[in-house]
């Protein structure tokens, strides 16, 4: 007979792999196992529908494990997406001074829409997955983080972004994009970007999943 705690293992690696699917979308593309268009489609969309469905509906469940589930993804959403929001306000002043931090976003919304026009369409896309990642990324933390005191929570977060970044850079991330800038500065600006993306994420989480957190008895 499986355990509780080996149910709740199981229900987190699932929806910490739901949520890595956002990234894959892309890795997929930068090494040409397929088209961000046809992935986000078939499996991205269907992945966050899976998402929003557990995170609605385990919260009134009988199960106290699944409403502790429910509130790691929504926290881990909505904690990935003020992340990000700090993220992007750190890197515009580098934005305005000619870095070419932002110029990823429309090409994300190319590669999701097939086309370049409208303008207007291809920017909505591009930012709304770059907003996905975020949410997505504050997800994958709290999936491994689940139950960790509040130390870990702020801590984790931090070490979770810096280790991304360093994924990221691994990647053919820079050169797929073309962004023309010096090594040292692009390092310096998304390590630091990174950083501080890990520690909103972590505070976030730290302030609220421990305010609203339940403790399971199967």
């Amino acid at each position: 007979m499986v355990s509780a705690n080996s149910r709740f293992l199981f229900l987190r690696f699932v929806i910490w792999t739901l949520a890595s699917l956002s990234f894959a979308c892309l890795l997929g593309e930068f090494y040409g196992v397929w088209k961000m268009k046809p992935f986000a489609c078939l499996v991205l969309l269907p992945a966050m529908i899976a998402l929003a469905a557990m995170a609605i509906f385990w919260r009134k469940s009988p199960h106290e494990s699944r409403r502790e589930l429910s509130i790691l993804i929504i926290e881990g959403a909505l904690g990935g997406l003020f992340a990000a929001v700090i993220y992007d306000l750190y890197r515009l002043p580098f934005v305005m001074n000619g870095y070419p931090l932002f110029k990823v976003f429309p090409e994300f919304g190319k590669m999701l829409l097939g086309a370049n026009e409208p303008n207007w369409l291809v920017q909505l896309l591009g930012w709304s997955y770059h907003f996905s990642n975020g949410a997505a990324l504050g997800i994958m933390f709290t999936m491994m983080a689940a139950r960790a005191p509040k130390g870990v929570l702020f801590w984790g977060a931090a070490g979770w972004a810096l280790t991304v970044e360093i994924i990221l850079l691994l990647t053919p991330y820079r050169d797929f994009f073309k962004i023309h800038m010096p090594s040292q500065t692009f390092l310096v600006l998304t390590a630091t970007a990174h950083l501080i993306f890990g520690i909103a994420l972590g505070a976030w989480c730290a302030k609220r999943i421990a305010r609203n957190r339940v403790l399971p008895t199967g």
